[in-house]
């Protein structure tokens, strides 16, 4: 565990200020520290302030768990950086995404509308059941074979069933979200695992107690300046329909930026994502630095470790390429 806490050590060093840490204690360090104390070689360090993407390992907090860790440079300010992913603007730079959506305030089945579903996406709802090929409630799945085997339905009920999610989880934080039916009375609770990663890091704890009580404590938790969005996606991953639940939370301060990015739903492939990101000023740049968790059933079980492993590894690989794509929309 001492690479991930010395990973989001720095991350919270470098955003302390940001959350009304004591400043005195823990300043607000340099680019090349953070790069330097992530224990990246001279040779790394530089291929960041380069221009390239340097990855490091970060431990599991679960037998579901593809963790990893990476840094890379964007040619433009944290703010304005931070302003483009909170924005949602960034979204499509992930070329999986089909279509996307804002959601605000209590949410409506309105905020859906962009939503559309074909008619064999229609079909795999309505033939949904408690195991791992959907990622549903056992009420969720009552749902879908209640709307029959009509389309317009099944879209309504997918909908419906978008909205509560998010209004659950607005209202409650964690405790509102629903654990998977995975059949046979086993479950998959998608909130324990998200908790872990939230929970991971003592140096977080020390050093960004409000942006950590955030991520533990929301919606009644806060932190000063913290601004939030939430988004709906349908993505197309791996060939299935993926329909996906985020939550961005950020601070800004000055020249630096702190965030949050938690996917507390995914119907399909994995259950959910958290990351956590430092935005730190560089001359004319930013340095990003980002660990990340996903969690997945795939991983869990026997052969775990190895299947981890090979995971996080492809699950960086295919980061990298969206982080390019973002960064080249964001500096063009």
């Amino acid at each position: 565990m001492m690479h991930r806490r010395r990973v989001l050590v720095l991350f919270a060093a470098a955003a302390a200020r940001m959350c009304g840490a004591p400043p005195a204690a823990h300043a607000q360090p340099s680019a090349e520290q953070v790069l330097s104390d992530m224990h990246l070689s001279a040779g790394d360090r530089q291929r960041v302030l380069s221009g390239e993407f340097v990855t490091a390992d970060v431990p599991s907090v679960s037998e579901r768990d593809l963790s990893f860790a990476i840094a890379f440079l964007v040619k433009t300010s944290p703010d304005a950086l931070g302003k483009q992913v909170m924005s949602g603007n960034l979204v499509t730079a992930d070329a999986q995404v089909q279509t996307w959506g804002e959601l605000k305030g209590p949410g409506s089945v309105a905020d859906f509308a962009r939503l559309k579903i074909t008619s064999d996406e229609a079909r795999a709802l309505s033939a949904a059941k408690a195991g791992d090929a959907l990622n549903l409630s056992a009420g969720e799945i009552a749902a879908f074979s209640g709307a029959g085997d009509r389309p317009d339905a099944i879209l309504e009920a997918l909908r419906k069933m978008l909205l509560a999610r998010y209004q659950a989880y607005r209202a409650s934080g964690l405790a509102g979200i629903a654990a998977y039916d995975r059949g046979s009375g086993r479950t998959t609770d998608h909130a324990a695992d998200l908790r872990k990663a939230s929970e991971a890091s003592a140096g977080l704890k020390k050093y960004l107690p409000a942006f950590q009580a955030v991520l533990l404590g929301y919606p009644k938790a806060t932190a000063p300046q913290m601004r939030e969005n939430f988004f709906w996606v349908k993505s197309i991953i791996e060939g299935k329909t993926t329909y996906i639940l985020t939550h961005l939370m950020a601070t800004p301060d000055g020249a630096a930026y702190a965030l949050a990015r938690r996917q507390y739903y995914a119907s399909t492939n994995y259950n959910g994502e958290q990351s956590t990101a430092g935005f730190l000023p560089a001359p004319d740049a930013t340095v990003v630095v980002l660990a990340s968790h996903a969690f997945t059933d795939q991983v869990a079980g026997f052969g775990g470790s190895m299947k981890r492993s090979i995971g996080s590894s492809v699950m960086a690989r295919k980061m990298k390429e969206i982080f390019e794509a973002g960064r080249k929309k964001v500096t063009s």
